[in-house]
């Protein structure tokens, strides 16, 4: 089934279950009628029964802050790209008033006689007295008399205007919505519409021009709304078909998919937005699981235990997944078919990168793995001041691969880490040099940057690394590659640096990270040997952490049979980078665990006073 047979079995689903659409209204029923759409309406010009004006009432959508456009209400809608079209009894002061935005444009005598026609044929076709009535003021109307007469000084005429007879609204009447529906179905609303079949329904008949409805709240898309069937180039067309007749679909079904797709944007449950790429969520049946706000978010906690060293198992996380999403939305259904799409701007129109046809019970599969996988130990424990948090949200481990990712184009990454977590397909190779540039960059190894090294190490093979992957979560000194043993080496040398200078300006990680991660062969002796200096200030000074420090050193040594004369392959940088990370939560940890050794020594002995006090009785 394609992309947009989904959205419209989607938007069908959504109005037999009575659910409004998005942004509704007080007056917006659950199904709008077809090519009408929620518009804000500024201003309500109320005639009475006979045509004649009654006043002017000022519409609000009750927002306390920014340019108030006036009451959202359910309305003819047209895609305006380009030439004169009228919407029927509500529209622009312009079209429905023949007020001009821009003074002296020619075309406001055109637009306006664009409107009274469409309301005179509308009241010819339905024979209601309410369109008479509109009619005959409409002919009547001076613009600028009314305007100077009826309307106040701040009056915008960019603001949509409706029409009102004896305080009843003629866009309600089922004869409007029928005259309005029966402009763009069949062949007589456009004599040179294409006869063909139907690519989501089958039908055999007139097919869309152009889509009768706009996608909107694609991020950095046109505010106006964008497309997301046409050709505006030759190159695109095919058979001598323009515009959205190269894929011809019927102007019932483009209304349906296309809502169907702007009520997803429209509700933050089922969209996300995040590193320029718009992506919507919805299910066959039942609730949609709230995955956007999980991945776009801080993730709760899943669950991983106090004792971080363990590793994380992904049917543990799976669990904590669905109590939290059955708790938030009860209706989901294990079974139900899961749909995904990522969307990017292209000038005017949509760009699907990537969509998704899964089961709800397989999503949450590969979600848990995900989640699982980000399993690290912390350098910063819960009780620190600032802990490491368990997992990390999609934006967070994307920006680690950049400087700065506003100023980038961060598009395909975030999209690759997205399929990853909602598909299981491996994250991209490329993420390693990535990753292993901005380490050099800045000569240290955050957190983010760990954790997507490891999922990057995890979701694919690398024949060339000799890796156990099972112990990628904490400092394993068995880890048989010894590029992950340079790692530690280096983090082993600089904590005896500092261990030995108090206070030092430039670290050893701050001038050798970048020369031990790429040709550890040509820096190393020097390295040991100046670390030997700072042994023996310890020793002289400390010499319970000359101890431990020698065994940590002499311990890496041992796993380090022999240097590697050749440069690091980008995949041993990436598992130089783990044990680097590794080792210095090892250290942290035994750093906490002497001081919390410490404050209990201190706790136990008696206060000095006191123990005065007893010796002289």
């Amino acid at each position: 089934m394609s992309l947009l047979s989904q959205l419209r079995d989607y938007e069908l689903r959504m109005r037999e279950e009575g659910q409004k659409a998005a942004e509704a209204g007080a007056e917006s029923s659950g199904e709008l009628p077809f090519m009408y759409a929620l518009q804000n309406v500024r201003y309500e010009v109320r005639l009475h029964a006979d045509g004649s004006f009654r006043d002017v009432q000022l519409l609000s959508s009750g927002k306390s802050k920014g340019k108030d456009l006036g009451k959202p209400l359910p309305a003819p809608s047209v895609v305006r790209a380009a030439g004169v079209k009228a919407k029927l009894l509500m529209d622009n002061a312009e079209y429905a008033l023949g007020i001009a935005r821009r003074e002296g444009d020619k075309n406001t005598v055109t637009r306006r006689e664009a409107f009274r026609s469409l309301v005179r044929a509308a009241a010819e076709k339905t024979q209601l007295d309410e369109l008479k009535a509109i009619d005959r003021f409409l002919a009547d109307l001076d613009p600028q008399a009314f305007r100077a007469e009826h309307l106040s000084a701040d009056f915008a005429p960019d603001m949509n205007v409706m029409f009102s007879v004896d305080g009843k609204n003629p866009l309600t009447f089922s004869a409007v919505q029928q005259f309005w529906a029966e402009q763009f179905s069949g062949a007589e609303a456009d004599p040179d519409s294409v006869q063909a079949e139907c690519l989501i329904t089958g039908e055999f008949g007139a097919v869309m021009r152009t889509e009768p409805v706009k996608i909107k709240g694609i991020l950095g898309g046109q505010v106006a709304g964008m497309n997301i069937v046409s050709a505006n180039a030759r190159a695109f067309e095919s058979y001598g078909l323009e515009q959205s007749n190269i894929a011809p679909i019927k102007l019932e079904a483009a209304e349906q998919y296309a809502n169907g797709l702007n009520r997803l944007l429209a509700a933050p449950e089922t969209r996300m937005r995040l590193g320029g790429v718009t992506y919507a969520f919805w299910t066959g049946e039942g609730a949609i699981p709230l995955v956007g706000p999980l991945l776009e978010n801080d993730p709760p906690k899943l669950g991983f235990g106090k004792k971080r060293e363990r590793k994380v198992r992904p049917q543990e996380v799976r669990e904590t997944l669905w109590s939290l999403f059955t708790g938030q939305q009860p209706g989901i259904k294990r079974g139900a078919a899961f749909f995904m799409v990522g969307m990017t701007p292209s000038g005017s129109r949509v760009a699907v990168r990537s969509h998704l046809t899964s089961t709800v019970q397989d999503m949450v599969n590969h979600l848990a793995e995900f989640f699982a996988a980000q399993s690290l130990t912390p350098i910063n424990p819960e009780g620190s001041k600032y802990p490491d948090p368990e997992t990390y949200d999609v934006r967070t481990l994307v920006s680690g691969l950049y400087r700065d990712m506003s100023k980038e184009h961060p598009e395909p990454d975030v999209d690759a880490l997205i399929q990853h977590a909602l598909t299981g397909r491996p994250l991209p190779r490329s993420f390693l040099p990535k990753l292993a540039a901005r380490n050099r960059a800045e000569q240290r190894v955050t957190r983010p940057r760990a954790v997507l090294t490891k999922m990057v190490l995890l979701s694919n093979n690398f024949k060339e690394l000799n890796m156990d992957k099972e112990t990628l979560d904490a400092l394993n000194p068995d880890q048989p590659e010894p590029a992950y043993h340079l790692g530690r080496l280096l983090a082993v040398l600089d904590d005896i640096q500092t261990s030995a200078m108090k206070g030092v300006n430039t670290t050893l990680v701050d001038r050798f990270y970048g020369s031990m991660s790429t040709t550890p062969y040509a820096v190393v002796g020097r390295l040991i040997q100046g670390s030997q200096a700072h042994l023996q200030k310890l020793r002289k000074e400390n010499e319970p952490a000359y101890f431990s420090k020698q065994r940590e050193l002499e311990d890496v040594m041992g796993r380090l049979a022999t240097i590697p004369a050749k440069p690091l392959t980008t995949p041993q940088q990436a598992l130089f980078a783990l044990g680097y990370y590794h080792q210095r939560a090892h250290i942290s940890a035994e750093i906490r665990e002497r001081s919390a050794a410490k404050k209990i020594k201190a706790d136990q002995q008696p206060p000095l006073l006191t123990q005065q006090g007893d010796d002289a009785q």
